[in-house]
């Protein structure tokens, strides 16, 4: 195996401004894959594997991707036509998902690893483990280039509390038994990539003190063009978007709106909607799903944006900041690559109703440049993250 190469300087702190393809950046002809740990639906780290395979590679050398479990339905059709491999155990019938009913393929957990080290990846050159579970455990042929784009290391190995409170699934004695061999997998395999990729600065600093190596810092893409920032706003109308689940604190944001003179619009699905409908205030109105089209309408009209949730990064602060409405959000996790208090928004120290309350009213009162926080949200646009893995991926080839 090839020894791990240092990152240089200026890719580690990736804070060029011109967007990809006007600097005379030469898009990827290397023959590679995509390896990422499942496709459960079309979210945020499916998202980065699309622009990944559409926006890094010469036309004619898209690469080919693997992954466990695929709900090819819920993709693009692009997406799910480039996917060449994916296990035969999760496509078991009540094993695996359909549509949006999620199965069981989870369970096989503890197979993963060994799915993915098992892989054929021989003919490509350039291998993307795409990781947030058991991706990184590929093994590309020892002369290719390996480079992990890692959203956290795995959660059930590293942080088990902090997973069981996010997604439920796998906890108690079951989790506990399976820690310490998931454990060792992982720092086995964090060895192998050439080079990570963190998608913010709380993720390189677990990647730090999990693996021992550095990270370059490169964050995911965002589809900042998607929202006005001119639009009319309507006064004391705030906004919250996310899973009804209880890591997003959807109850503290409520609590906090309760009794206040501003109005609060949640979107979202999940486990706690009947909890949280038979108390809302009546201030606060809570929706279900919405279209993409409908929630930038709710972005653009808001004049501020909250979420309190511990996040590894935080696409929806980006979104609401390139609608030009300032975030509430906790001073933790990916907000801290976003939201510069004072700036961009006001960040709590801990997410209760008093603390964010106290921040909605100093967003309520605070005139904010909405160019000015479409500009920040514009750091994070699809061209800068294309820039910017271009950058590293060059950086770590022979």
């Amino acid at each position: 195996m090839q020894a791990p190469r240092p990152y240089p300087s200026a890719v580690a702190q990736t804070e060029s401004t011109t967007p990809a393809g006007t600097r005379g950046l030469e898009l990827l002809s290397a023959r590679a894959a995509i390896v990422h740990d499942w496709f459960q639906g079309y979210h945020g780290s499916e998202r980065v594997v699309e622009a990944m395979r559409t926006g890094l590679f010469e036309p004619g050398s898209e690469p080919d991707v693997y992954t466990f479990q695929a709900a090819r339905e819920l993709l693009p059709a692009g997406l799910a036509a480039a996917i060449v491999q994916e296990s035969r155990l999760a496509r078991l019938p009540g094993i695996r998902q359909v549509g949006h009913r999620p199965g069981h393929w989870r369970l096989l957990l503890p197979y993963m690893p060994r799915y993915f080290s098992g892989l054929d990846l021989d003919r490509y050159d350039l291998v993307v483990s795409s990781s947030h579970a058991c991706a990184v455990n590929v093994r590309p042929r020892e002369d290719a280039t390996h480079v992990c784009y890692c959203y956290t290391p795995i959660r059930y190995a590293w942080m088990p509390d902090t997973e069981a409170r996010r997604v439920g699934g796998l906890r108690g004695a079951g989790l506990r038994a399976l820690r310490g061999r998931l454990q060792r997998i992982d720092l086995e395999a964090s060895r192998r990539p050439d080079g990570y990729v963190a998608i913010s600065e709380a993720v390189r600093e677990r990647i730090r003190r999990f693996y021992g190596r550095d990270a370059a810092v490169v964050h995911p893409p965002v589809d900042v063009e998607d929202f006005d920032p001119t639009a009319e706003k309507e006064p004391r109308r705030f906004l919250w978007a996310h899973r009804l689940v209880a890591y997003k604190q959807p109850e503290v944001v409520i609590e906090a709106f309760r009794g206040l003179p501003y109005n609060l619009t949640m979107v979202g699905v999940g486990p706690l909607e009947d909890e949280l409908r038979a108390s809302l205030p009546p201030n606060v109105e809570l929706r279900g799903w919405v279209s993409r089209e409908e929630l930038a309408r709710l972005y653009e009209r808001a004049s501020g944006f909250v979420h309190v949730g511990e996040e590894d990064f935080g696409i929806t602060m980006v979104e609401a900041l390139a609608a030009g409405t300032p975030v509430v959000g906790l001073d933790a996790g990916g907000a801290r690559d976003i939201v510069r208090p004072g700036e961009d928004g006001i960040l709590v120290k801990r997410a209760n109703p008093e603390s964010v309350r106290t921040a909605v009213r100093q967003v309520a009162a605070t005139e904010w440049d909405r160019r000015a926080l479409a500009a920040r949200a514009a750091e994070f646009s699809r061209e800068r993250f294309l820039e910017r893995m271009l950058d590293v991926v060059e950086s770590l080839r022979p």
